[in-house]
């Protein structure tokens, strides 16, 4: 089952290294064409927002699987790992209420103002405000399995790992 869930997790980080990698060429292409030669396309300007939306919402859930979201651990650190276990999983639950308010809210949005037609690639804005509920559920999903493995993991999981540098004279 870890197999799986790793190349499930490299699949996911290749899909938004891929996204984060053609938005870079595109912004360059986009500057060099408008700067050098005074060319400019609505529709590529338009795919680069929405593809930069994308990079950042993709980034939700990923961020969640590698522990990369922001934490303070001060505090955390100097609990006993037999309660940092309920600490991280009442964190986990937090994070999934919030993100549950998020899809809620994204969704409506995109529902709302998704009939509209875009003025560059001229789709409906559903399919650009959809990123949004689209990736909250797979940020969801993200959460729910951290917070199985919080509870699974051993009690050594949950040592201090922000260990503070002392300066040592030589």
């Amino acid at each position: 089952m870890k197999k799986i869930g790793s190349i499930i997790e490299k699949v996911y980080f290749g899909i938004g290294a891929a996204a984060m990698g053609l938005l870079a060429v595109l912004v360059i292409f986009t500057v060099i064409m408008r700067y050098c030669f005074s060319l400019s396309w609505k529709e590529l300007s338009e795919f680069n927002v929405t593809l930069f939306a994308f990079t950042t919402f993709w980034a939700l859930g990923l961020n969640v699987l590698r522990g990369e979201h922001v934490s303070i651990n001060m505090l955390y650190d100097h609990i006993k790992p037999s309660i940092k276990r309920w600490v991280a999983v009442f964190n986990y639950v937090v994070m999934l209420v919030v993100d549950c308010l998020f899809i809620h809210y994204s969704w409506l949005y995109a529902m709302k103002m998704g009939k509209q037609i875009s003025q560059g690639m001229e789709i409906p804005m559903f399919y650009m405000y959809g990123i949004m509920p689209l990736c909250g559920v797979i940020c969801a999903l993200c959460i729910i399995i951290k917070a199985i493995e919080a509870v699974k993991a051993p009690l050594s999981a949950f040592e201090p790992k922000d260990e503070p540098l002392v300066d040592k004279q030589i």
